[in-house]
């Protein structure tokens, strides 16, 4: 999808390719949702709880990556950022849930950062800023928290309403934004002038109806029955086909990026490996001074119900 976004950019702002792929996302959902689920209502209280992580976990990254793929720095620099979401999403565990890794954990998380410094490293080389690089980072990070409070608060909630509603809301949350050209101005987001082409719609279909309604509601499933850690192992693909795409799109790929993915791979079968020999149950909060273990298997983050959890 990353090549896709990044043919949109020549012809289209980031907040208005992000709202024709959540209208788009949305729209096929709720058509899904009408047909197979169509009794079912969203609560108060969750609908409370999509619109926090619509509008910080959702909107904001849409339009971040579509500002940075526009920069020019080539769309294949950005697929190996969101290789390491499983290791932050270990991570990101210790403050929202008090469940701490196992050392071997521990070392795969540290090694799988350090690897990700290379890539780091690597933007700097291509002159790219401070900020622009926090920026990349701050994606993976906002995957790993967002798919975390995904199972802890709304485990119960189906797939397909759930993004659904996630979708809808985050669009609506970029409208106004759309339409206020002197904020656009104030942000760089503006629009460019060229028109839109036939090809361009048909991308933006793609991106919208398949990048950002069917994959995305799949994965909220795979995060509802599985959990995020178990989700997060189908982003290893990502870095690996926008590398060989980028190649064939003749980017510049350095071996700082080759190395770096390498690296996370070998640090996340490190802690997999011993994760099978390990059979510790997880509870979403530990005893003051007690010490939870967190195996990165399957049923890595399967955090209990919400109504446990209070």
């Amino acid at each position: 999808m990353f090549i896709l976004l990044d043919r949109v950019t020549h012809v289209m702002g980031p907040v208005e390719i992000a709202l024709w792929r959540f209208g788009g996302g949305a729209a096929v959902l709720g058509f899904i949702w009408w047909l197979t689920q169509r009794d079912y209502r969203l609560s108060r209280g969750e609908w409370a709880k999509i619109v926090f992580i619509a509008l910080v976990f959702n909107a904001p990254p849409q339009i971040v990556l579509a500002y940075l793929i526009h920069q020019g720095f080539g769309h294949s620099f950005f697929g190996p950022m969101v290789a390491p979401i499983p290791l932050i999403t270990i991570l990101v565990s210790i403050p929202l849930l008090g469940v701490w890794p196992t050392g071997r954990q521990l070392v795969g998380v540290l090694g799988g950062l350090a690897c990700m410094w290379l890539i780091v490293d690597d933007g700097f080389d291509r002159g790219m800023s401070l900020t622009f690089v926090a920026l990349a980072l701050a994606i993976p990070v906002a995957s790993a928290v967002c798919n975390t409070i995904i199972k802890w608060k709304l485990g119960r909630v189906p797939a397909v309403p759930l993004t659904t509603a996630i979708l809808i809301v985050a669009g609506l949350s970029l409208a106004p934004l759309q339409f206020s050209p002197s904020a656009m101005d104030a942000l760089h987001l503006a629009n460019p002038t060229t028109d839109p082409t036939a090809i361009t719609w048909v991308y933006l279909f793609i991106l919208g109806v398949v990048g950002t309604g069917l994959s995305t509601a799949v994965f909220v499933w795979l995060i509802l029955v599985r959990g995020p850690l178990f989700a997060g192992m189908t982003t290893y693909v990502v870095p690996i086909v926008s590398l060989v795409w980028g190649s064939f799109d003749h980017e510049r790929i350095s071996v700082q990026q080759m190395a770096a993915i390498a690296g996370v791979l070998a640090m996340v079968a490190l802690v997999q490996l011993g994760s099978r020999r390990e059979s510790v149950v997880v509870e979403p909060a530990a005893p003051e001074g007690a010490l939870v273990t967190l195996p990165l298997n399957a049923e890595s983050l399967a955090v209990q119900p919400e109504s446990q959890v209070a």
